[in-house]
């Protein structure tokens, strides 16, 4: 009986450290590019920060478009969540979420007399700032924010055991508030190219609820096979198609 409890006591260890992802300090860069019609064009770059240590994932993406009609559009979010293993994937708690939403002009931008942090230059999810933005434009910072634990999940599913089709809904805990899902659907292997290379890639869909109501953003995105890193993450949005591009 010793004999058995201590091999079950290994097999619940090996499993548990299979469940824990470890994701060491990453900068990841994005090209961003907007279709619309006849348009197709590099609108800005893109930044995303990660890593998870002891089960806490942190990550942000900073970005900013090229100067569009007078003025340079940026965004800024955060999130932090405590990734807890089960014997499915973790659940998720989010612990801090934010999402900042810029306009500045041009001039002003790279004046060096820009002050991001002044209320009259920026609206965030939580409602500060005096920055007049619709409620579209913050749902989307919003999802952008929901969007970077993905950067988590390309590292744990296990894509290969999953067949073209099939779907996992993660729910998702946030503290204070309503709890959220996201529903992630694996439409099978892949290729992607980028300047000339070719990487082997897991190709899904995945779509964020939004105050408890699926949000409509249906996000497309290769996940490189080797790394897990998202190679491409595009979306339809009511002003066009939007891809982001991995600058490796």
């Amino acid at each position: 009986m010793k004999r058995v409890i201590l091999l079950l006591a290994l097999m619940f260890s090996l499993f548990a450290a299979h469940a824990q992802v470890n994701i060491p300090r990453q900068e990841l860069r994005y090209n961003a590019h907007y279709h619309w019609g006849m348009v197709d064009v590099m609108i800005g770059h893109g930044v995303v920060t990660m890593e998870c240590r002891d089960n806490r994932f942190k990550a942000t993406i900073d970005g900013n478009s090229i100067p569009w009609e007078g003025r340079v559009f940026c965004i800024s979010d955060t999130l932090h969540t405590i990734m807890s293993p089960t014997s499915g994937l973790s659940k998720e708690t989010v612990t801090y979420e934010n999402g900042w939403y810029l306009k500045p002009k041009v001039t002003e931008y790279r004046s060096g007399n820009f002050v991001p942090s002044d209320p009259a230059n920026y609206k965030n999810i939580k409602g500060g700032g005096e920055l007049d933005a619709s409620a579209n434009t913050m749902e989307a910072i919003h999802i952008m924010g929901d969007m970077l634990g993905m950067f988590y999940y390309s590292h744990e599913i296990d894509f290969e055991s999953m067949k073209p089709g099939s779907t996992l809904t993660i729910p998702i805990a946030v503290e204070g508030s309503n709890p959220e899902k996201v529903v992630v659907t694996y439409k099978g292997k892949s290729q992607y190219k980028i300047e000339g290379m070719t990487y082997p890639s897991y190709n899904i869909q995945f779509e964020y609820s939004y105050r408890g109501v699926m949000s409509g953003y249906q996000i497309n995105a290769e996940i490189g096979v080797n790394d897990r890193i998202p190679l491409l993450i595009s979306a339809n949005l009511p002003i066009g198609h939007v891809q982001m591009i991995y600058n490796p």
